[in-house]
């Protein structure tokens, strides 16, 4: 950013690493893993490794960037624009901003929904479109306090969601020592996996298929590339933060998933329901339900508040750009914030929330559809700008595209996802039409004079 000293420096390593570590851990897993697990059966976890592993090359390709700018490279936004264009750097910057209000209103409707589902046995029935208004108002609430507030609520959000799997593994690795010592029911391991259908019961093309629905649930590690710029060493920060993205694919995801695999037959979980809160409601622990209800609560609550933080952010930074209206670059000069920008963002959720109760299901069937194409169309352009800096660098980003490629074709395949895919491009066929028309005078592949 040009005026990036406008903007605090007050988020310490520790929020930076915890940012990052929560950052692929939404509800999307805790609930969404079933789902993924009953379309593939066993080979599910083929999938979880194909997903990270292209996680884990777009952030290789964040940390490149980052190196090779310097130290005021800037975010991973301004990296796509120094390198693809004015014009790319517009349909990356909307499309990117798009994709995280879209995230910002999913969340809104689910966490009220579970507090409303919660407060209901009590006789206490506050409507949902109440209970998404006052959550949206909270969360925005932290986030016009100061950027450290949001560091340090991110911190504590993370930290729970880390504690939680931490202890599902260890019960459930306790559960399965304690069978093969005898000093305990055995869990029947090679039963669960292969006596359903074998390991691969839904066919190869099933494993590609779901590899968009996984990937889409471990996004969000870039936002540390947008944290970073507000903390004292913003490009040290992106490359330490990298060095550790496999440890957390594998810990978070591959672990997980393979622990719920080895504890019960993936036939007899419910697409609805957290998987993790079978498996232990199966080995008995007691407030199992209420343990997972908190744990996604605040899942839901993490990325509501990194969804307002980064939105906020990347619209200052297109408003600085000239790509958006000068309105939003006003910073409050005593926590240099900018509020303006976290206010139009808590309108966006609004309007989402206001929308969502003319018809529930089909804005919030649009919102996915939309989110899972802009990911990926963002993460591409990461990679391209990664191969435009350095084309005879490593070999990593060509075998990021490689399976970008295969996941596009699993959804032009596939007819569960064809649709998604159409919404989200006419989404982009809007975006790139304002890009050009807003940046009608600079040449293809340039830079504007703004």
């Amino acid at each position: 950013m040009a005026n990036q000293e406008k903007l605090a420096s007050s988020l310490s390593a520790r929020h930076i690493l915890m940012i990052s570590l929560g950052g692929m851990v939404g509800a999307g897993f805790f609930i969404g893993a079933a789902a993924a697990i009953l379309k593939t059966g066993p080979a599910v976890f083929i999938s979880y490794i194909i997903s990270g592993l292209l996680v884990y090359l777009i952030n290789l390709s964040i940390r490149d960037l980052a190196l090779q700018g310097g130290r005021e490279s800037g975010s991973f936004m301004t990296q796509i624009r120094n390198h693809l264009g004015e014009r790319i750097g517009f349909l990356a910057g909307w499309a990117y901003w798009l994709t995280w209000v879209v995230v910002l209103g999913a969340e809104v409707l689910f966490g009220a929904n579970m507090i409303h589902d919660f407060l209901l046995p009590y006789g206490i029935a506050i409507p949902v479109v109440t209970l998404e208004i006052i959550v949206l108002a909270i969360m925005t609430a932290i986030n016009l306090m100061s950027v450290k507030g949001y560091g340090e609520f991110e911190y504590w959000f993370s930290l729970i969601k880390l504690i939680a799997i931490g202890v599902f593994v260890v019960i459930t690795l306790w559960v399965i020592i304690r069978g093969a010592l005898g000093l305990g029911p055995a869990v029947p391991i090679h039963h669960n996996i292969f006596d359903f259908g074998g390991l691969v019961p839904k066919g190869w093309l099933a494993v590609l298929a779901v590899v968009p629905t996984i990937f889409f649930s471990m996004n969000g590690s870039e936002i540390v590339t947008v944290a970073a710029l507000e903390s004292d060493d913003p490009d040290g920060n992106i490359v330490r933060i990298t060095r550790t993205i496999a440890v957390r694919i594998a810990g978070f995801f591959l672990v997980s998933i393979a622990l719920v695999l080895a504890m019960r037959p993936w036939t007899t979980l419910n697409a609805g329901n957290s998987p993790f809160l079978d498996v232990l409601h199966q080995v008995g622990i007691p407030f199992a339900g209420e343990f997972v209800w908190i744990v996604i609560l605040t899942a839901v609550l993490s990325s509501l508040n990194s969804a307002l933080y980064v939105t906020s952010r990347i619209l200052f930074e297109m408003s600085e750009r000239g790509d958006g209206p000068k309105f939003f670059l006003k910073v409050d000069p005593k926590s240099q914030l900018p509020r303006r920008a976290v206010v139009a963002c808590f309108v966006g959720g609004v309007l989402v929330v206001l929308a969502s109760t003319l018809s529930h299901d089909e804005v919030y069937f649009v919102m996915l559809s939309l989110t899972g194409v802009l990911m990926l169309f963002n993460n591409f352009l990461i990679v391209a700008a990664r191969i435009k800096s350095n084309p005879e660098g490593r070999f990593a980003p060509y075998l990021a595209c490689v399976l970008f490629a295969c996941i596009v074709v699993a959804m032009a395949w596939m007819p569960e996802t064809r649709l998604e895919a159409g919404i989200g491009l006419v989404a982009l066929s809007i975006i790139a039409v304002a890009a050009l028309f807003h940046h009608r005078n600079t040449p293809i592949g340039g830079s504007s004079e703004r």
